[in-house]
């Protein structure tokens, strides 16, 4: 499924959630739809969304279950764990003193890279938003299940229904835990049944991929879910009918637009949401520049980062995997 823009749309909702996240970690308020989400939010809404629909065709495609978990663990592990040993071994070095010489570093590592907390406070102990180092990676460990979910949901019925099935379950989850009190845990699931919501509703769609050509169809669902949005925010379906209009409009738009400029060619996406929340908050907490100029060398340092955690290990990884995946399918079909 090549002709889209998802590449693009997700470098640019990596980059808001840069920009909602600076806002935070200055202690701002960003900006969001009003009784709904924040603009990160809203961008982590939409990588959900791709993410749903793209994991659903990767794992319809796939050779086995072995080759489709295989080619995610690459996708997520080895960038995460060089993020973790970056943020543990190197800025713990540089600015926590005797932190890298204490056991404690090494158990952070080892957390952060099995999708663990990256509260490091001998970092952050003195910052302005003190709670973690890079709090973007609470998504990982709630996409990686999603994959697992999808695989063995697909692998017992592999049709439409199961897809749409789960859509259901986590649409009526998030209305009861968005509706129910107000505590840090049902604020915490509600969340994760956003990104539920926006998941399955992407893996339904690609059920449907065949239907999708039609730029109409598009146009009338992009503008449809656009309205709606204003409608149902901050009321007491905000978080189901909010979070399906974001994802329909995202991947709407993903159809009706083609990339060429970065389809297929590179992904720093991932790069940027690992490194800018913790280059964010050293270079808020460590230097003397205001907001914008601040946020300008924070995105500038985080595309570097990016662009070598892409070439030197996210592409090398994905390109493994998928020679190891020829190699066995070679293996299979070659007459003993």
């Amino acid at each position: 499924m090549r002709n889209n823009s998802f590449d693009l749309i997700r470098h640019v909702a990596a980059l808001l959630v840069l920009v909602s996240h600076h806002f935070a970690l200055t202690g701002s308020e960003g900006p969001g739809i009003a009784g709904y989400n924040s603009l990160g939010g809203i961008a982590v809404i939409a990588f959900f969304s791709i993410s749903g629909l793209l994991i659903t065709l990767s794992f319809l495609n796939a050779n086995s279950f072995t080759d489709y978990l295989s080619k995610r663990i690459a996708r997520i592990f080895p960038a995460l764990i060089v993020c973790a040993f970056m943020m543990t071994f190197v800025a713990g070095a540089v600015f926590a003193e005797g932190y890298v010489t204490d056991s404690a570093a090494l158990i952070d590592f080892l957390r952060i890279s099995l999708f663990g907390r990256a509260n490091i406070e001998e970092i952050t102990e003195a910052f302005i938003f003190s709670e973690s180092f890079n709090g973007s990676l609470w998504t990982l460990k709630i996409e990686f299940a999603f994959y697992l979910l999808v695989a063995v949901a697909l692998g017992l019925f592999r049709r439409a229904a199961t897809a749409a099935a789960l859509l259901v379950t986590f649409c009526i989850a998030t209305y009861v835990l968005g509706n129910a009190p107000v505590t840090a845990l049902t604020q915490k699931l509600a969340l994760y049944g956003c990104a539920g919501i926006a998941f399955f509703a992407g893996s339904l769609v690609a059920f449907y991929r065949q239907h999708l050509g039609a730029r109409h169809r598009l146009v009338i669902t992009l503008a449809t879910c656009l309205g709606l949005i204003p409608l149902a925010a901050g009321t007491s379906l905000s978080g189901v009918v909010v979070t399906l209009c974001i994802c329909l409009a995202t991947l709407s738009l993903g159809l009706l637009y083609v990339d060429h400029t970065i389809r297929g060619r590179f992904d720093l996406s991932y790069g940027i949401y690992l490194y800018a929340f913790p280059v964010q908050q050293l270079v808020i907490n460590k230097t003397s520049l205001a907001f914008v100029p601040s946020m300008i060398v924070s995105t500038l340092i985080v595309i570097v980062l990016a662009a070598a955690s892409w070439i030197w290990i996210e592409r090398p990884a994905l390109q493994w995997v998928h020679r190891r995946s020829k190699a066995r399918i070679n293996q299979v079909m070659t007459p003993s």
